[in-house]
């Protein structure tokens, strides 16, 4: 008898252990299909905030990099943060993006191939990233000063 409970209670410590062990973090997915032609190293080359919709802005001397990796993880930095931010997970999926970073979600479209639209609910603002060796020029982006003047231009009206 003693050593049915003690078998029991073996058992069930054992199951107590495995299932702790599967409530652990998840591991990002590698990236296969669509996603895998897309891990790369992509430079923000444009912004827009939401309050200015149709202006495409370059960033100035703010900057900005993604790094997404084969196993599903990656890097991004921003000069307006400390450090760098580890991707814990990204996909593509039907030409949208997810980047899972810290507590939040970046998502966008991807465009030509080989430029993110990313996103930033918090921020209320979109960063354009190019894969290196796109070429960019068919954005018409504006520099800070000549979107500064164009709003002025048009709040004084």
């Amino acid at each position: 008898m003693k050593r049915t409970k003690r078998i029991i209670g073996l058992m069930l410590s054992l199951l107590l252990i495995l299932s702790l062990c599967a409530c652990g973090k998840q591991k990002a997915t590698p990236a296969s299909g669509e996603s895998l032609s897309y891990v790369g190293k992509y430079t923000a080359f444009a912004m827009v905030h939401d309050d200015y919709r149709d202006y495409l802005v370059d960033l100035g001397d703010n900057s900005s990099e993604i790094t997404l990796n084969e196993d599903g993880t990656g890097v991004l930095t921003l000069s307006t943060e400390k450090g760098e931010g580890k991707i814990e997970k990204w996909k593509v999926e039907g030409g949208l993006i997810d980047v899972t970073v810290s507590n939040r979600t970046l998502f966008g479209p991807v465009e030509n191939g080989n430029v993110l639209r990313l996103y930033f609910e918090k921020e209320t603002l979109t960063i354009y990233y190019a894969k290196e060796g796109t070429d960019t020029s068919s954005y018409n982006v504006l520099s800070q000063e000549a979107f500064k003047e164009t709003i002025a231009a048009k709040s004084s009206k």
